[in-house]
């Protein structure tokens, strides 16, 4: 690893849990000290699905994809709190969703699959891309630091994995393991099986403004399903989902849309996560002031970063329109 691609790695291995679990508001501010060991799981997950989807010399699709994969990797496999209707107080009475076949609730499987896929992996990589020398399609390790990100990744699910078990006594069946595993291994296959999708229409792009509102009113809707009763908050959610999907998918294939666009929908998702961040009661209970204050710090750097972001973008696209 050069001195170069050393500071987007260890941003990156701090970034993914501080995103996916800080910036929402699970945890307060005055639990940062759990930080470093998070990032054993959600920063080398992160920085492996960055890796392999660089080295692969593919984009978005194949990160989100490889997204989901992890995101049944900790919650299926690891934690098992798909499976696991007591993880957290007062979830088995929210749990009026649940597959029989399976065992999992189908609305928080969804909403936990999205959010790991789209905030604590992707936003995290696109940020830390846009960054001054995040060197966007580059990879960033060689063989040696990813199989060490490998073994640190694969140490911080066994020792997640082992602390949850040790609080909650529960491990899912043979056939849930088994069948997670599968769906995973599907997943991973077909990240880098999709085809490649070029530009096919001469447009320009959406305004970013636009992409940006979009972004933040469809996720916020998203995680706001919650308060609908039974199977309408799983419809609800999937309509969202799809829509978001069709939207986005559209947007791309015009020749105008670029990484201006993709950290516009970026910001969006930075900015729900933001506002819930201030407004949820993190899983340990009510914060305190401090965390409170904290709680502000947290959000207000995520919304610095996307700025220093969308600023160094804008400035590459002016260096590149000279040229």
């Amino acid at each position: 690893m050069t001195s170069r691609s050393r500071w987007p790695v260890a941003a990156l291995f701090l970034l993914s849990p501080l995103c996916g679990e800080y910036l929402l508001g699970n945890l307060a501010a005055s639990d940062l000290g759990a930080l470093p060991f998070l990032a054993l799981l959600y920063g080398a997950g992160t920085i492996l699905i960055r890796e392999a989807a660089r080295r692969a010399g593919r984009g978005s699709a194949t990160m989100l994809l490889l997204g989901v994969a992890y995101a049944l990797i900790e919650e299926g496999l690891v934690d098992q709190m798909l499976f696991n209707h007591h993880y957290y107080t007062g979830q088995a009475q929210e749990s009026d969703t649940v597959l029989p076949l399976i065992g999992a609730d189908a609305w928080l499987t969804i909403v936990v699959v999205a959010m790991h896929a789209v905030w604590s992996t992707y936003i995290p990589i696109a940020l830390v891309e846009a960054l001054p020398e995040g060197r966007a399609t580059r990879p960033w390790l060689g063989p040696v630091g990813t199989a060490v990100t490998a073994v640190v990744f694969v140490a911080g699910a066994v020792w997640l994995g082992w602390v949850i078990h040790g609080e909650t006594g529960f491990f899912a069946s043979a056939a849930q393991l088994a069948g997670t595993a599968l769906v995973v291994v599907a997943l991973v296959v077909a990240a880098f099986t999709l085809p490649v999708r070029r530009p096919t229409v001469d447009r320009p792009g959406p305004r970013r403004l636009l992409a940006a509102a979009f972004a933040f009113a469809v996720s916020s809707l998203f995680m706001l399903t919650e308060s609908l009763p039974g199977w309408a908050e799983v419809a609800a959610a999937l309509t969202l989902v799809a829509g978001f999907v069709v939207v986005v998918a559209r947007w791309s294939r015009r020749s105008g849309f670029g990484s201006g666009h993709r950290l516009a929908l970026v910001t969006g998702g930075v900015l729900t996560y933001a506002w819930l961040g201030l407004t949820m009661e993190p899983e340990t209970g009510p914060r305190s002031t401090a965390d409170q204050v904290g709680a502000v710090v947290i959000a207000a750097f995520a919304i610095a970063l996307v700025v220093l972001a969308l600023r160094r973008d804008g400035a590459r696209e002016r260096r590149e329109s000279r040229v």
